[in-house]
Order: C-alpha cells, then sequence, then structure tokens
C-alpha cells in the first residue's frame, strides 16, 4: 500500500516491545476504552493479524500476509489474504490465533475481500489464477462455497446491499496468467461496479465510467445507513493528470465522479486504499497511502470537506460517532478523527509497535 514498501513493511515503530502501544498525542487514555480494532499487520519481518482494544494491543499468526476483513452474523470475523492469496482465516474474536483455514475454489485465489447479509451467508472474490476472470462466490457462514457467480476481470472489493443484492467492485485490470505484475491494458480499464441478485446471479446493473475516466479502477466501496448509497473509491493506472478518484453510487442509478480538493488536485496521487461512511450518513472518508491524506466529502452534495495528513494511511472503519472515523499507517499510527466544522481533527493518535496493512475493521 505505500510508496515505499521495503521501507514501510520493515518498519518496527517507537514503541519498545511488539504488542507495545504508546499515546503520542491528543485523547485522555493510554489506549482505547470502547472499541475492538483489527487488521492485518506486520510485525518485523512477520505478517501477522493485530487486535486493539480495552486491553491493549495484541497479534495473532496467519499462513501469509492479510488484507480486508468482515464480521459474521455470530461474532466471528474472516479475514482474507492479500490477492492473489490462498486462504482466508476465520477467526473467534476471543482467540484468533486459533483460525480456521478456508480455501478458493480451486484454481482460483482470493480477491481480498468478504461481506456478509443478513442470513449468515458470505461472499467472497475470486480470482482464475490462469485466466485472471473473477468470480462471486457464496459461502455458509462456515465458509464453505455453495454458488459462484462469473462478474469479470479482477474483482475486488463486495458488499451486501440488502440479503438479495450483492454489489462487486470489478478493478478490471488484466495481468498475466499469475495476476501479478503490471497492468496489461492500462489505458483501457475494463472496471465496473456489479449489482447481482445474490440467488441467482443474475447481473442487475453494470456501472461503468466512460471518456477519460477509463483508465480508472473502481476497487473499494462503503455503504451507507441509508442502504442505497455507496461510496467507491478508485486507483487511476494512468497518472499523467490528476482525475477523481472517488465516486458516488445510488444503487439502480448511475456513478458520480466526486471533486478534488480545489487548489491540491494531486493530493491523494491517484490512489485510494479505503473507503468508510459516518454512523449519521453525513461524510464519507476516503485514505491515499500514497499522497499520506485521509479525504472527506460530505455526503449530502458530494462537496469536498476537508482532509488529514498522515504518512502512509490507509487502514480506515467508522467509529460510533457521527462524523468520526478510526484510520491505521503502515508507521504504527492509530489515529481518531473527527469530522466537524472548520475541519477533520484527531481526538486522539496512539503509536504501535506494527506495521499495519490495507484495511480497518472496527467489531
Amino acid at each position: 500500500m505505500a510508496t515505499k514498501e521495503i521501507d514501510r513493511r520493515t518498519f518496527v515503530g517507537v514503541a519498545a516491545l511488539a504488542g507495545a502501544l504508546a499515546l503520542k498525542r491528543g485523547g485522555a487514555h493510554a489506549k482505547p476504552r470502547s472499541v475492538t480494532l483489527m487488521s492485518a499487520a506486520r510485525f518485523g519481518e512477520e505478517d501477522r493479524g493485530a487486535v486493539l482494544d480495552g486491553e491493549g494491543f495484541s497479534s495473532f499468526p496467519l499462513p501469509a500476509r492479510g488484507h480486508g476483513m468482515a464480521e459474521l452474523k455470530d461474532g466471528r470475523v474472516m479475514l482474507v489474504g492479500r490477492r492473489p492469496a490462498t486462504f482466508a482465516a476465520i477467526l473467534e474474536r476471543e482467540t484468533p490465533e486459533r483460525a480456521r483455514v478456508v480455501t478458493p475454489l480451486r484454481g482460483h485465489r482470493f480477491a481480498g475481500h468478504a461481506a456478509v447479509n443478513g442470513r449468515g451467508q458470505i461472499a467472497t472474490s475470486e480470482i482464475d489464477a490462469e485466466t485472471g476472470e473473477g468470480v462471486a462466490v457464496l459461502r455458509d457462514g462456515d465458509g464453505a462455497p455453495r454458488q459462484s457467480f462469473p462478474v469479470g476481470i479482477e474483482p475486488h472489493d463486495l458488499l451486501f446491499a440488502g440479503d438479495d443484492r450483492l454489489v462487486v467492485a470489478v478493478g478490471g485490470i488484466a495481468r498475466a496468467a499469475d495476476v501479478k505484475g503490471p497492468a496489461l491494458n492500462a489505458g483501457n480499464i475494463e472496471s465496473a461496479v456489479l449489482e447481482l441478485d445474490a440467488r441467482s446471479g443474475r447481473a442487475l446493473k453494470r456501472h461503468v465510467l466512460g471518456g477519460t475516466e477509463r483508465s480508472l479502477s473502481l476497487r473499494h466501496m462503503a455503504l451507507a445507513p441509508d442502504g442505497e448509497t455507496i461510496a467507491v473509491g478508485m486507483q487511476d493506472q494512468d497518472r499523467s493528470q490528476a482525475r477523481p478518484v472517488m465516486a458516488l453510487l445510488r444503487l439502480g442509478g448511475g456513478l458520480d465522479l466526486l471533486p478534488l480538493p480545489k487548489g491540491d488536485e494531486p493530493a491523494f496521487r491517484s490512489y485510494i486504499g479505503s473507503v468508510a461512511i459516518d454512523t449519521a450518513g453525513r461524510y464519507v472518508a476516503a485514505t491515499s497511502p500514497k499522497g499520506g491524506i485521509v479525504g472527506v466529502w460530505r455526503l449530502t452534495d458530494g462537496s469536498w470537506f476537508a482532509g488529514y495528513r498522515l504518512a502512509d494511511v490507509c487502514g480506515l472503519t467508522t467509529a460510533d460517532e457521527p462524523g468520526t472515523f478510526w484510520a491505521t499507517s503502515g508507521y504504527g499510527d492509530v489515529v481518531h478523527l473527527r469530522a466537524d466544522e472548520p475541519g477533520v481533527t484527531a481526538l486522539a493518535h496512539w503509536r504501535a509497535a506494527a506495521a499495519f496493512d490495507n484495511h480497518l475493521l472496527r467489531i
């Protein structure tokens, strides 16, 4: 997720021991007391999972590097390996070290994300390791596959909007057969957000960008409290100019691009890593590790609100109070943010001895 991958992934932090958590600035406590946060993280040379709660900061083993997470209906968590991954892990919140490993469909790789509906069904995005073609896989509450639906080249994030509508962000970046390496179609990304009937796999609507926005890969999403509005974060494969990298989608409608900050259009460096919407549905936030910024827009009219600078920030999730978020960085930062007039401020800022990875889950 970082511009300097080696530097970030080998960063250890300012605390004396991995597992220590230190107050950096702001806030009244040396650790959050009313929230539990989970992320994949790097500890020295080891890929692990990390949990931060009122008891402190702890870690647990993973088979390989992790990526996205989803809370299951029974309170367990599914953590999916970073694309192209051969594992996902279903974790008990109290004993995450006793993970049960879930595998992708035969010949496929996980694409980094999972989603859960109100009936407890799990959906995962997966990629054929040879062709790069993607599928959305419906699984039962224990991760066993039940159905799969073709969705296009390189699916990434996905979410349920209601129990029977599955929304998939299809990155559209064609790569070599091993699904690694640079894009083979950088100037003509086949990207879309796809609405599916989760019972049959029937495509309800396919949302695409055209014109000068065809180089944008739609990758990460967040659902607003109204259940109908989705924020979409993008990554531009053509960085010759600064294009919008955030959009709003009204289900059944279309994609509306959000503006870049006026006078600081290159701030996001063409890259969004995570997206979240606050509990009141007033603000949408997005992180750019390449730009070192958390950007916030007003959800009511899509206008730019304000930004908060934090080096290599990527992990992002909604906090309890309206207008508040949690963010993490590859340098061990854990920040409680508030969007309110006149801008975005840190309510508290901790630093841990871990390099947090792309995504963050509040459980």
